[in-house]
């Protein structure tokens, strides 16, 4: 068993000191891999620069030469057979949902950033012990042994595992279906305890109810609510970790639904990526890239369901739903990636800038456009007497349940055996391969179900006019079909702006210090503000609601 410590002597330098022991039982070279990426965010955190006073030592505490491999990868010779014992310095200093943080009120590690992986040792299981005197109250993710020590089977469920012990944790509970669910805050409490019990006891008895049975004996969904503003959740199999701030702002019921959405929608993961996985991300490779055409059923899917069981379970009625639902339509309208790269290497180019902004209208967005992908889906499938949720069942019996992963013929298979008079192959080809407009698609789809998209003039005046989007007075975006597109920049900054006569005339200042006024006729109507109304009650809304 390889054996890890952490301590912190000095919390407020942010440092963990930790040790590993590693029982070598042959000679020869002994590799040492930190991640490089985290589990749910396909994107390099390299870890490594985090590490600082790295040293190894055999048993009688003889300095052992250690060299790099790579930026994260570390070996060393092992010539003797013994037990060797690696000393790192890990800063802890950053807050997010899916990082690690230590200070004088809390101790906070995910532990894929800082763990090393002793490679071609798959299955060589691994313990955690914390050494902390200062505080009684824990969670974490891994069970417990005798002795105040943790035990992972493996690598991959260590670097799937949370650790959290703090001054004030408050620890609630419910149970769903034979199974445990734990709810863990640490910070400021401005909601209801029994609104939030009930609220997530209802979307957790739908969606056991639809999978059939939760994965898990226990779960464990873990809030940091900070004083400042962040809005993060991060998936593990046997939980979750969900920050968001400024706590206090969860006493305004929008602010508390969006805690919701993102708690639902961490929870749905649990089935579907924590288990229902394509097979390039399992196992999962953390020294390397692990590309797949999948993130929008990984992502897009996730993000349609989550919002769909609060409105199933309760929490949301329809009008808050399609208000939602909105949000998302505006993402994808006001973006136009989908004419330049689908959604397939949209997914595949996460390792590039999927979880930035990146140049203008690159590319798709896997959780806002393979949300509506997901939608129109659900829409097709349930006028043909199925649906998506019957898709994602079986995809879990057959795929997540048996641990074998899915490539994506496999997976739309399940799709395409319950199309009835639906051509999916069609559909893939123009929404999931092809660079069709999908909200297009779904004006007409949603009709049957009693609701209608609808698109009124955006009221800011430059926007509609010009299709400039603004943020603090500068033009964060252009319509490329605007004849501003051929006259105005990204970055410029609108010192005055004038209507007259149907003109429009602006003075605009540039990133490169030049000064211009322009000219413009009225007429345009860029960026119209959809809706998504509820015009009647239908069978099919019924059973989309069910």
């Amino acid at each position: 068993m390889f054996e890890f410590l952490f301590k912190s002597s000095n919390p407020l330098s942010q440092f963990l000191e930790i040790e590993l022991k590693i029982p070598v039982s042959q000679s020869g070279e002994v590799q040492l891999q930190l991640p490089s990426w985290r589990a749910g965010r396909y994107q390099f955190a390299n870890y490594a620069q985090n590490i600082r006073k790295i040293s190894l030592s055999d048993q009688q505490g003889k300095p052992i030469q250690l060299r790099k491999n790579s930026k994260d990868c570390w070996a060393f010779d092992a010539k003797e057979i013994q037990t060797y014992f690696l000393n790192y310095e890990y800063y802890a200093g950053k807050m997010d949902a899916g990082s690690c943080w230590v200070d004088d009120q809390q101790i906070y590690i995910n532990f894929v950033n800082c763990c090393f992986e002793v490679k071609s040792s798959d299955d060589f299981p691994y313990s955690i012990e914390i050494q902390d005197s200062r505080f009684k109250d824990f969670v974490c993710t891994l069970s417990k042994r005798s002795g105040g020590q943790f035990l992972a089977d493996s690598f991959q469920e260590l670097a799937d595992s949370t650790f959290l012990t703090s001054e004030k944790l408050t620890h609630w509970e419910y149970e769903s279906n034979h199974a445990q669910f734990h709810i863990w805050i640490n910070g400021e409490i401005a909601f209801s305890k029994t609104e939030l019990l009930q609220a997530f006891k209802n979307f957790t008895d739908k969606l056991i109810a639809d999978f059939g049975e939760f994965p898990e004996k226990e779960y464990h969904f873990i809030f940091q609510l900070l004083p400042y503003k962040h809005f993060h959740g991060v998936e593990h199999k046997k939980g979750t970790v969900i920050t968001f701030g400024p706590a206090q702002e969860l006493s305004n019921p929008e602010q508390f639904g969006d805690l919701m959405g993102v708690s639902c929608h961490e929870m749905y993961h649990a089935w579907n990526v924590c288990r229902i996985r394509p097979q390039e991300l399992l196992p999962y490779d953390f020294s390397k890239e692990n590309y797949s055409e999948a993130g929008w059923i990984l992502e897009g899917i996730t993000t349609y369901m989550g919002d769909l069981y609060l409105l199933k379970s309760g929490f949301f009625n329809l009008d808050e739903y399609l208000k939602e639902l909105e949000k998302i339509i505006w993402r994808v309208s006001s973006n136009f990636g989908w004419r330049n790269k689908n959604l397939l290497d949209s997914s595949l180019e996460l390792w590039l800038d999927g979880y930035q902004e990146g140049i203008p209208d690159r590319k798709q967005n896997i959780y806002a456009n393979g949300c509506l992908v997901a939608f129109a889906i659900d829409l097709e499938l349930l006028q043909q007497g199925s649906s998506l949720t019957e898709v994602m069942k079986e995809a879990w019996q057959r795929f997540g349940k048996p641990n074998i992963g899915y490539d994506l013929q496999t997976f739309w298979k399940l799709i395409q055996k319950r199309e009835g008079h639906w051509d999916s192959q069609t559909f893939f080809r123009k929404f999931i391969a092809g660079n069709e407009d999908i909200l297009k698609l779904l004006e007409q789809l949603i009709l049957p179900f009693g609701m209608k998209i609808t698109k009124s003039p955006n009221e800011e005046i430059l926007t509609k006019q010009l299709g400039i989007i603004l943020k603090e007075g500068k033009i964060q975006k252009i319509h490329p079909e605007s004849p501003a597109y051929f006259n105005l920049m990204v970055g410029d900054e609108i010192i005055e702006s004038k209507i007259k006569s149907s003109q429009i005339t602006l003075k605009v200042k540039r990133l490169n210090g030049g000064q211009h006024q322009l000219s413009f006729d009225e007429g345009g109507n860029f960026f119209p503000v959809v809706q998504v109304k509820k015009m009647e009650e239908t069978l099919l809304m019924q059973k989309w609601r069910k």
